[in-house]
């Protein structure tokens, strides 16, 4: 039996473990990390690269390491070598590529892939001494149907399906009748990876947030004719919530707030959904300004039709006809674990606020054997519960839980 289980292979799971190792002096030998995917950090850095991006919106002092400098330090390290432009103004935020070679270099010195079991959870049971997973196996793997821990940290990224518009799952559904897919993609659908081919190709992208506009403003550099659609205008923010939640400004506040539903309500309003930061604004800019780009902003989709290998979008009583439709409309925002969670939570009467999402202790534990990490952390840590920072600072009460809990 295992000490510790975490569930998702994403940025939370992986720092998430570095935290117990590095931090909680777990022995490795007793953690392992369960994902599907066939590497850690898969999904992340597939959804990462299909948008185009360049550098993140975090700044260098997040990311999955223990100490806040080691971004930096590990650039320092490595100066005069491949990076001739690792960070960028403002708050000094690291290149993707920076980024990736840094979380490389964690996942090698706490030696997280040889602790990844590939497979997803199909099932959690609690017992007295033990939480059981039921495991179902990567096609191309072969691990036990159950994995036995005496805790478990369920770092659950987002849905594996993208959230899809009613036109378009309608669009996607006639033409599977037909047998003929239409040229139509999510640029999070499992498996999908953003071509730069086919210059001259005009392409809509649906969603302006910085996913829609990093894809966009990506396929006009490639030579695409890119129309960018979106249901409102262009908001502009540095980061996704306000800097003061990153600690007591905010947060303060929060932490006293008993009511679950009131945390809710002040999360929502905290979160600058989709929006975008300066410098992403300033690309599109230029590429509305040369006309690779046109932004047709506060429209609605009222269908779609496949018309002879392309697609036929009426919008606001205007018709679109472009090659190739990408939606870049993120995911639901249901908590996420799906059906298995949802067993789990009614079995062992895990408390949820009226949202759904869970209702924990300081530490993130949801029960003595299951804490959370990430989106199912948000009432304890926050608007900035699933981001980079969310992970530090979950990993920091992850750490402190398993240095001093005394459930073994």
């Amino acid at each position: 039996m295992l000490d510790w289980l975490v569930i998702g292979g994403g940025p939370h799971g992986v720092h998430a473990a570095a935290r117990l190792i590095g931090e909680a002096g777990v022995c490795p030998d007793r953690v392992r990390i369960l994902d599907d995917e066939d590497r850690l950090l898969a999904r992340w850095r597939r959804c990462a690269r299909n948008t185009g991006m360049r550098y993140l919106r975090s700044p260098a002092v997040h990311h999955l390491d223990l100490s806040s400098s080691s971004l930096q330090h590990f650039v320092k390290a490595k100066k005069g070598s491949r990076f001739p432009r690792p960070f960028t103004r403002p708050y000094s935020r690291p290149s993707l590529e920076v980024f990736d070679r840094h979380s490389d270099e964690v996942i090698a010195r706490f030696g997280l892939e040889a602790l990844h079991v590939r497979g997803r959870a199909t099932s959690l049971a609690i017992t007295e001494d033990s939480v059981r997973v039921g495991v179902r196996a990567a096609p191309d793997a072969e691990n036990p149907p159950e994995i036995e821990a005496r805790q478990v940290i369920l770092a659950l990224g987002a849905p594996s399906e993208p959230a899809w518009p009613s036109w378009a799952r309608d669009l996607r559904e006639k033409a599977g009748e037909s047998g003929t897919p239409p040229p139509i993609d999510h640029i999070f659908d499992p498996g999908f990876q953003l071509d730069e081919e086919f210059e001259g190709e005009e392409v809509a992208v649906v969603g302006a947030g910085i996913s829609g506009v990093q894809v966009a403003v990506r396929l006009a550099r490639a030579g695409r004719r890119v129309v960018l659609l979106s249901r409102h205008a262009l908001r502009i923010h540095q980061f996704d919530s306000d800097p003061g939640w990153q600690g007591p400004k905010y947060m303060a506040g929060f932490s006293r707030l008993e009511d679950p539903n009131e945390r809710r309500r002040r999360i929502q309003e905290a979160r600058h959904r989709g929006s975008v930061p300066s410098d992403v604004h300033s690309a599109l800019r230029c590429a509305l300004a040369d006309g690779s780009v046109e932004h047709l902003e506060e429209v609605e989709i009222d269908r779609a039709m496949a018309v002879g290998g392309r697609i036929s979008l009426a919008v606001d009583g205007r018709e679109i006809t472009v090659d190739r439709v990408l939606l870049a409309t993120g995911f639901p925002s249901d908590r996420p674990g799906g059906a298995w969670l949802d067993r789990a939570i009614e079995a062992h009467a895990l408390p949820c606020a009226e949202c759904g999402f869970p209702i924990v202790d300081r530490g993130l534990r949801w029960h003595p054997r299951v804490l959370v990490t990430g989106a199912l952390a948000e009432l304890e840590i926050g608007p900035v519960s699933r981001n980079l920072s969310g992970a530090m600072r979950a990993g920091e009460r992850i750490a402190a839980v398993a240095r001093t809990d005394t459930i073994f």
